[in-house]
């Protein structure tokens, strides 16, 4: 039995080392479509399941928008001059001013101009002083008393922040006659920028469309995948599989390709729509509206420096001056006219202009587009002006982590940058599919 079982094993082990010799062979064989076909198929398959989440994620958002939340504020006065600035497109960029105008038309803060009018009268209509010129001052106390015209908790986040650059010391200590020059709010103001960040990321939770943070990495991974298969493929010897790696690579680069700028383009939902819509009706009734009075007009000016209405602003200080009676919340160190107050209201809605970038670009082309919505850019290395930019100042974020706009380290989009690795993580937040 023993004598028998030592030449069979040995006669075994021969013959399988003979078996993997062959197959050895058969792989390197250039005949053998097996081996060479597997590699350009995975990454066709994988561009082509970044395509899809692509395409799929496109026609969606080109369709009409399902209903919305209905604890969703559509009314445009009532939701207030921050989210109807975020479904308004380029009236984003004018939120604050329209709010600093709607803080002093409420008694929180005055408006002091006290401009030369012998310097004045060298420059022209319009360009009249200086913008270092003209305070903004805080002329209530703080935390803000409970009123039913100035939401509190908002305000009083928004004042602290105005005046953050002219408190000593980086005091967060807010009192009565705190003053800063209106040309030093904007530049270089961290709590500003957090106070603006925090405002468009609670907009966009109501008003736009869940960021697909799945959809995304899925694209970005898949996407990638397939590029980098296509091209080990290329150094196949079988000719065949040349075709579906160039295919693979191609379908996957425009795949991500179009990745990239998608955040700069999630639309409006239902109530976002709606919310526009009546956006565009009180834009129409403030255009050329009549100014009968002061304190019909305070109500107009908040609105007419969101929407870029100077017409109103001039008619209000028309009615201003020939009744001789000055709003309550400017103080001029000149006698009241047409001219320092329309000026004085230019400048502040000029100085106070924040370089938000607003998405969308060629898809916006008619009122009812669901595009327009104001989109920091979330890609590392991608859009500009500081509220894109990374860096200590730039919390409307690259990507990078640790000051983006979002719910996690990252850009705007509320929940990160760029997923996949070209610039910052998803960071998980935004949800969608």
């Amino acid at each position: 039995m023993g004598r028998f079982f030592v030449p069979a094993l040995h006669q075994v082990i021969v013959d399988l080392a003979g078996a993997g010799s062959d197959t050895e062979l058969l792989a390197a064989t250039p005949g053998s479509s097996l081996s060479t076909a597997i590699l350009p198929i995975i990454a066709l398959v994988a561009s082509l399941t970044a395509a899809i989440c692509v395409g799929t994620l496109v026609v969606a958002w080109l369709r009409p928008p399902p209903p919305g939340d209905a604890l969703a504020i559509v009314d445009a006065e009532e939701a207030g001059i921050l989210p109807v600035g975020f479904v308004s497109g380029e009236a984003a960029t004018r939120w604050l001013p329209a709010t600093v105008v709607l803080l002093a038309v409420n008694g929180v803060i005055a408006i002091e101009d006290r401009r030369d009018i012998r310097e004045a009268l060298d420059l022209p209509e319009g360009e009249r002083g200086r913008a270092k010129d003209i305070h903004l001052v805080f002329d209530g106390e703080y935390p803000l008393a409970p009123r039913a015209d100035v939401e509190t908790d908002g305000a009083d986040g928004t004042v602290l922040a105005m005046l953050a650059p002219g408190l000593a010391g980086g005091s967060r200590t807010l009192k009565r006659g705190a003053i800063v020059d209106v040309d030093r709010v904007v530049k270089n103001n961290a709590p500003l920028l957090a106070v603006t960040r925090d405002g468009f990321r609670d907009a966009a939770v109501w008003y736009r469309e869940k960021r697909p943070g799945m959809r995304f990495r899925v694209a970005t991974y898949a996407g990638l995948t397939g590029v980098v298969l296509g091209f080990a493929s290329l150094t196949l010897p079988d000719d065949p599989s040349r075709s579906v790696a160039w295919s693979a690579i191609v379908i996957g680069a425009a795949a991500v390709a179009v990745r990239v700028f998608l955040p700069r383009a999630i639309p409006l939902n239902a109530a976002g729509m709606q919310l526009r819509a009546r956006a565009n009706e009180l834009r129409a009734a403030i255009e050329g509206a009549d100014v009968p009075s002061v304190a019909a007009g305070e109500k107009l000016l908040p609105w007419a420096v969101l929407f870029g209405e100077a017409s109103v602003l001039r008619s209000f200080a028309e009615v201003a001056a020939t009744s001789g009676t000055a709003p309550t919340w400017y103080r001029s160190t000149a006698p009241l006219s047409v001219d320092r107050l329309a000026s004085c209201l230019a400048i502040i809605a000029a100085e106070l202009v924040q370089p938000i970038g607003v998405g969308g670009g060629l898809l916006q082309r008619t009122d009812d587009s669901r595009f327009g919505v104001p989109m920091i850019a979330d890609t590392k290395g991608w859009g500009g002006g500081y509220l894109a930019g990374g860096g200590d100042g730039g919390v409307f974020g690259d990507g990078s982590g640790g000051g983006g706009y979002g719910d996690a380290p990252g850009g705007f989009d509320v929940g990160g940058g760029f997923d996949g690795g070209f610039g910052g993580g998803d960071g998980g937040g935004g949800g969608g599919n």
